[in-house]
């Protein structure tokens, strides 16, 4: 888990019944249980479904982020109860202010948790199995919508989600309360990459499974070794024979992903985990899960095609079989 120092947190709360505020008046008393939930909560915000990007010097909500806790909480909650009233789909919200540090650095966060029902065994009652209210969800689920500031630099990170109003959806939080236009996320800027790279390979006929398959491993590399996605440096791995292709890709990525991807702030373990592995459907019925870190070692697998249009996979240097 990230390093951070808590210093204090405010819980306000809305409530869809009367859709009022009921504002708390001061921080909750830190035991090491809740100390121990809100840093894994604040954790899932430094991850690859962040948006992110910087608040203007003359930002008006980067102005409502004052020293005090209490009074800062407060003003930016009745502003988000504003933007979030006319929301369709309306539950109990738990508003939670934080102060906090992290590597040494102050930061402001504000988490939207939605709360649920749940069924609870509570003994010495006539009907022990009840339903209970307004519990607060696990500490490994990402918070329904956050904002974490660092208040030197004043870089956000942003997890939204849309309200539907009048039949359609608006990312309020960012357009409406924040006024800001974040970048996309590393996840959803990872899948902009692979949908590029499989409509440029397409349009110059290679997209087979072995393009696919390079596509994982030159992302997997990147996200190991490096400390941004460059479009520049994925074309050339990615279309190394074909200059028209490479420069086709980095026009096409740039309309959307106009800088390279940070990715050295961020917790991207769970891109890098989907990417560790291929799976591979035979058409004789045999799958197969091969290693992206061995998949382009020639050492340990290749990928024969043979003079009908089939395919041979040769596996190389196996000291020893195990069934499972």
């Amino acid at each position: 888990m990230m390093d951070f120092y808590i210093k204090q947190v405010i819980i306000h709360q809305f409530r869809p019944d009367d859709t009022e505020l009921h504002l708390a008046t001061s921080p909750i008393e830190l035991t090491p249980r809740l100390d121990d939930y809100f840093r894994k909560k604040l954790s899932r915000v430094f991850s690859e479904e962040a948006k992110r990007g910087y608040f203007e010097a003359n930002s008006p909500f980067f102005a409502k982020i004052e020293d005090d806790l209490a009074v800062s909480s407060q003003t930016i909650a009745k502003l988000w109860r504003e933007a979030f009233v006319i929301s369709e789909n309306q539950k109990t919200n738990d508003l939670i202010f934080i102060q906090f540090d992290k590597d040494g650095v102050s930061y402001f966060a504000f988490l939207r948790l939605a709360l649920r029902e749940h069924l609870a065994h509570i003994i010495g009652e006539e009907s022990p199995i009840q339903i209970t209210q307004n519990n607060l969800p696990s500490a490994a689920q990402t918070p329904d919508e956050a904002l974490v500031v660092n208040l030197t630099s004043r870089q956000y990170y942003l997890i939204e989600k849309r309200i539907k109003h009048n039949g359609s959806f608006a990312n309020y939080f960012s357009e409406n309360l924040l006024q800001v236009t974040p970048e996309q996320s590393v996840k959803k800027s990872i899948k902009t990459l692979e949908h590029t790279a499989q409509k440029i390979a397409e349009n110059f006929n290679q997209d087979d499974f072995t393009f696919q398959s390079k596509m994982k491993s030159v992302i997997y590399d990147h996200l190991e070794g490096e400390e941004e996605l460059s479009p520049e440096k994925l074309a050339d791995q990615l279309f190394d024979s074909n200059l028209t292709a490479r420069l086709s890709f980095v026009d096409q990525v740039k309309e959307t992903i106009p800088e390279p991807i940070n990715i050295s702030d961020i917790d991207h373990s769970r891109q890098t985990k989907k990417l560790e592995n291929q799976k591979l459907s035979l058409s004789n019925g045999i799958e197969m899960l091969v290693p992206t870190r061995v998949f382009q070692d020639a050492e340990s697998v290749e990928f024969i095609q043979n003079q009908d249009g089939t395919y041979s996979i040769l596996i190389k240097n196996i000291q020893d079989i195990q069934s499972k």
